[in-house]
């Protein structure tokens, strides 16, 4: 099964008994007629999906305990774990003079010039249908990111929820939320300090939010001012206590205090039943009654505070 692990700095494989490292080049002139492994490989620009079909090609023909892919932001775990009982042998991957990340792989015995060959070729008819797919990964997540804050936007928004409302219909059970926000007078100083300073405020509140809210929460900006919290596993009654902590930091915040902003919200929890355009249009109903109940406050179909 291949796990993927987040984004950010990866660990490097633990220290094993004995380890040889190599790089491979591979140039598009290297590439011969399409044979098995690279018609499959040319098929999906997921690279989870790429991968998975690389090593379970793999097992059926190498004596492999453990295999890692390590680029310089993601690490794939794609067969068994590493121990220190393993020889590990490491290949740095190059397409067309362009590093890609390395394999790095946890054996019982040393490979034999055959098996070296062998994943010699094999390397080579993965690297390119590889290259493509982080190529696609980046571009989809540049895609999916708001440019003013680096929070996902409102496409990724809609994926997630599509994903979690399809996981909530399969499993019949898990509570899950979503919390609309916006700043209260944030288009007052807007129109009066103009957008340069507005977007400096919005980036300030986009912050606050990414380090406010839990580590299982997920922040979007919806548009404006407006952002969507999505809190997997939550009730009504603990993302009250989630708004709680936003509106302390808010308060706290010298940025937004020096302009008297504070947050509004309103919540609602995704249902089986409902579409997930019918879940915001609640959680945007809440958000109206927040506002026109005195702001600075959160509501949800439990009620307001």
């Amino acid at each position: 099964m291949l796990t993927k692990v987040a984004f950010g700095k990866v660990k490097q494989p633990q220290p094993v008994r004995s380890q040889s490292q190599v790089s491979q080049l591979t140039s598009s002139r290297d590439l011969s007629r399409s044979n098995t492994l690279t018609e499959v490989l040319q098929t999906t620009l997921d690279t989870h999906q790429l991968l998975s079909v690389y090593a379970d090609f793999l097992k059926t023909r190498l004596d492999v305990e453990a295999l890692q892919f390590v680029s310089d932001d993601q690490l794939f775990s794609l067969i068994g774990d590493f121990d220190q009982s393993q020889i590990q042998h490491a290949v740095m991957l190059y397409a067309d003079q362009a590093y890609l990340g390395q394999l790095v792989y946890g054996l019982k015995r040393p490979l034999t010039v055959t098996q070296k060959l062998r994943l010699e070729q094999w390397h080579r008819e993965l690297t390119f249908p590889l290259r493509n797919a982080l190529k696609f990964s980046q571009l989809h997540r540049l895609a999916v990111r708001d440019h003013l804050t680096g929070l996902g936007n409102r496409a990724l928004l809609e994926e997630v929820l599509e994903h979690l409302h399809i996981k909530q219909q399969r499993q019949k059970n898990g509570s899950h939320s979503v919390m609309l926000l916006d700043l209260d007078g944030f288009k007052d100083v807007n129109d009066e300090h103009g957008h340069q300073q507005g977007d400096d405020i919005l980036r300030v509140f986009a912050e606050l939010l990414r380090t406010t809210v839990r580590d299982s929460d997920q922040v979007f900006r919806f548009g404006g001012d407006e952002f969507v919290i999505v809190m997997e596993d939550t009730n009504l009654y603990q993302a009250q206590d989630v708004y709680n902590r936003i509106r302390t930091a808010v308060d706290s915040c010298d940025t937004l205090s020096r302009y008297g902003l504070s947050t509004s919200a309103g919540t609602a929890q995704l249902e089986c039943f409902n579409t997930v355009e019918q879940s915001l249009d609640e959680a945007d109903q809440c958000l109206y009654q927040a506002k026109h109940g005195g702001k600075n406050r959160h509501c949800g179909s439990v009620g307001c505070a």
